[in-house]
């Protein structure tokens, strides 16, 4: 059964927002962080299931985007990046697939469970790659502004 992208909102919104309560975000950051976190997943989704994207660069494009929002977000609310970001990339974590992996590799399924772990890796590092790339440009963009304003 494939759920639609209104569906996949919702309840990725959801899970969010109960990551971010468990991860004791402050309470008015909560709705911005589901947001955040359904807008990545619901991307994610889109590219796989209606663009057919390979899970790695759904990954990587959905979670350049939630970056991005994360960022911007920080910037408007006055909090620091993580507080949306840690929260939004949730969904996106394969935390099936390394369970299936090691799940496969237990019942000695052992060419399956590697290629399966070996996907779930390379979507949890499609995740950092992203992460990284936008919080460089963030950084780059942050230091820049900051040596104009010396210079003045």
């Amino acid at each position: 059964m494939v759920m639609g992208l209104y569906e996949s909102f919702l309840y990725s919104f959801l899970a969010t927002i109960a990551f971010a309560a468990l991860f004791q975000a402050p309470r008015r950051t909560l709705i911005t962080s589901g947001i955040i976190g359904a807008i990545g997943w619901v991307v994610f989704v889109y590219l796989r299931q209606h663009l057919e994207y390979n899970s790695f660069h759904a990954n990587f494009i959905a979670t350049v985007v939630l970056s991005v929002v994360s960022e911007l977000s920080a910037r408007m609310f006055k909090q620091p990046a993580t507080v949306y970001l840690i929260p939004g990339i949730i969904p996106l974590v394969p935390g099936l697939g390394m369970y299936r992996g090691m799940k496969e590799i237990i019942e000695k399924s052992y060419g399956n469970g590697v290629n399966t772990l070996l996907t779930a890796g390379t979507d949890a590092a499609a995740i950092a790659l992203g992460i990284m790339f936008v919080a460089s440009i963030f950084r780059v963009i942050k230091m820049s502004a900051n040596k104009k304003f010396l210079s003045k």
